[in-house]
């Protein structure tokens, strides 16, 4: 070049390119998630592909290194930090003490749903390239995309305006799934490993999995991630009891926490990423630490930085030109309907199996939602690099000094491992894309098409006796007067006092607001009361979600405190059985029973329920700025 002050590298280019989408992306970020609903991941994707080496041509991380997998370590290690930052911002974001009141919820899910979800995904893609790849190879394949990715579920269960529509519970739990299957997909991915290198050796696969697998990597990995987090929660309390740390350290303190996790589980050999959650859990486990950065936006800033420029990586080296290679048996229609066989089949049988025994699914509707939003991606990448280098690892031959890797890997068409080598990477890419298209557009059409309405309650005190209005104003429909109830707004210590003056919070359902009043009983009340949390504090009831005739009453960190069906062709709402009345002993509803008949009263903007006696055992206001989201 005429001016060497002019010459530029691949890495500066790389630099400008992800700062001018990154601000192009910030300036338009509220109109394109809350108008759009386009998230950043997708939108990083394109960009990447069209900055990358097959269109524009201006960002190609493929060229940078000496090659010999140096671009497959770089990309394998940007996924696990990636990985290891969201996987321990979940855990903490999870209500208190989350993996133990829902423990029978989340083990189903890693246990017998990710099992079902690896086979039924290992079956299609035999099907669909047998000719190509042995059963156990495929199954090496399916390990890698079993875990639903918590990058791309933030999209969904995120603040956005989508997340709001979501109850709670459910969004809990597909934060807490996504965040600790990616570890769990660990024992999947080394046990198909086991198969294919080790064939013939069923003693040997046997004790890896279990002694290696099962024992060291998952279960010591565990323990070490639940000391990590202890540790660093009491010296956290510690310095700002004693004022030795300031705001900036403080908020920072699970991103340094979460390179611990990744650091020392590497060295160790351990799972990193279930260390990482692990340790995010027991950080998290008192609450302590998420209601003093509740009101910071650090992680949704860090995590927008760290997505955008991870898809707009991965955009980049995306490897269009493998999508319909028919050489390897990567003829595009093939990948498409493995594409449509992973969306349709992957998950939805397998959550609709298991919404009878799963606590947390409360309806059909909400198996369908859960099973649908299993996105494939940071995770999914991240295991198929590290199997593809375990593959190659074994195949080595050895120098005197050094490994030489991949002088000696397998060119025939005929060795054992030359397509499952070639063929891993372009089918976990292109499901990470479909996931990406898929599950990105399927938030603008549910959100579109979502009958789901929210509203926010307000807790309050009735008197023992209530004078509810007369025949002829339910008539007319003319609402309570003001001065016949106590509307209260109420934070944890205003109704902890009334706890101790003997006068006990209600929680209450939500029905339908078009519903015409009609007059209850004038009689005293039997109240019920909602268990207060392991603390001993009030738990008081913010959220009811309506969707079709069901009603779900949450409190802020989305625990369900009651849920109702609807009647049809009067205000009559039956209650609901539990799936196991064990689960969460704190929500049991005292003073009726679970299959009692309750009839419900619309009055304005009150809700009054009563047993089949009159006794009104529910009241609630509907917050006047409450509306559907």
């Amino acid at each position: 070049m005429a001016w060497e002050q002019l010459d530029v590298t691949d890495a500066h280019i790389a630099y400008a390119l992800i700062g001018a989408f990154t601000t192009l992306f910030a300036l338009c970020s509220l109109f394109i998630k809350e108008q759009l609903y386009i998230g950043e991941a997708t939108l990083a994707s394109v960009f990447g592909v069209i900055f990358g080496p097959h269109c524009l041509g201006w960002f190609d991380p493929l060229s940078w290194g000496s090659g010999g997998g140096t671009q497959d370590y770089l990309t394998q290690e940007i996924s696990r930090i990636i990985l290891i930052i969201q996987i321990f911002a979940v855990s903490v974001e999870l209500p208190r003490k989350y993996m133990k009141h829902h423990f029978r919820s989340i083990a189903i899910l890693l246990f017998f749903g990710m099992t079902a979800s690896w086979l039924v995904t290992a079956g299609f893609i035999y099907l669909l390239f047998g000719s190509y790849l042995r059963f156990v190879h495929t199954l090496l394949i399916s390990a890698c995309v079993t875990a639903t990715d918590p990058v791309l579920a933030a999209a969904i269960v995120g603040k956005g305006k989508f997340g709001q529509r979501i109850p709670g519970h459910l969004r809990n739990l597909i934060s807490a799934e996504s965040g600790a299957n990616d570890g769990m997909a660990f024992p999947f991915v080394l046990l198909s490993l086991n198969l294919v290198l080790h064939q013939n050796e069923a003693g040997l696969i046997v004790k890896n999995f279990i002694c290696i697998a099962v024992l060291y990597e998952v279960c010591f990995g565990i323990l070490l991630g639940c000391v990590i987090g202890f540790l660093g929660r009491k010296a956290i309390i510690f310095s700002e009891k004693h004022d030795l740390i300031d705001r900036e350290s403080f908020l920072v303190f699970y991103v340094v926490l979460s390179l611990i996790c990744t650091g020392c589980g590497s060295i160790l050999g351990v799972d990193d990423l279930l260390v990482s959650f692990a340790a995010g859990a027991a950080f998290s486990w008192d609450g302590w630490f998420a209601k003093r950065t509740e009101e910071s936006n650090l992680s949704n800033i860090v995590d927008l930085l760290l997505n955008v420029t991870y898809f707009l990586y991965f955009g980049s080296i995306v490897p269009w030109a493998d999508f319909n290679n028919a050489a390897l048996g990567l003829d595009w229609w093939r990948l498409v309907l493995l594409g449509i066989a992973a969306v349709l089949f992957k998950r939805i049988p397998v959550m609709l199996a298991l919404k009878p025994v799963t606590p947390d699914l409360r309806s059909w509707k909400e198996a369908l939602f859960a099973g649908h939003f299993g996105p494939i991606g940071v995770g999914g990448i991240f295991c198929s690099i590290l199997a593809k280098s375990q593959i190659e690892k074994s195949l080595v031959k050895r120098g005197e000094d050094q490994e030489v890797p991949f002088e000696y890997l397998p060119t025939d068409k005929t060795s054992d491992h030359y397509f499952l080598l070639n063929m891993i990477w372009p089918i976990v890419s292109f499901l990470v894309v479909i996931s990406i298209l898929i599950h990105g557009s399927s938030v603008t059409v549910m959100t579109l098409s979502s009958s789901v309405k929210k509203l926010n309650l307000v807790s309050k005190l009735p008197k023992a006796v209530i004078k509810m209005p007369s025949k002829a104003d339910r008539d007319t429909g003319m609402s309570l007067e003001k001065d016949k109830v106590d509307d209260l707004e109420l934070d944890e210590l205003e109704e902890l006092n009334e706890l101790r003056e003997g006068r006990a919070p209600q929680d209450g359902e939500m029905v339908n607001r078009t519903q015409k009043a009609k007059r209850p009983k004038q009689t005293a009340s039997t109240l019920s009361q909602i268990a207060p949390d392991s603390r001993g504090l009030p738990r008081i009831p913010e959220f009811a979600y309506i969707q079709g005739t069901r009603v779900i009453v949450e409190d802020k960190s989305g625990e369900i405190l009651d849920e109702f069906e609807l009647g049809q062709g009067h205000e009559q709402i039956t209650g609901i059985n539990n799936a196991d009345p064990r689960v969460d002993e704190r929500n049991r509803r005292r003073n009726y029973k679970d299959d009692e008949v309750l009839n419900a009263f619309h009055v304005d903007d009150r809700i009054v329920i009563e047993n089949k006696e009159g006794e009104r055992i529910r009241e609630y206001a509907i917050h006047k700025e409450a509306s559907s989201v």
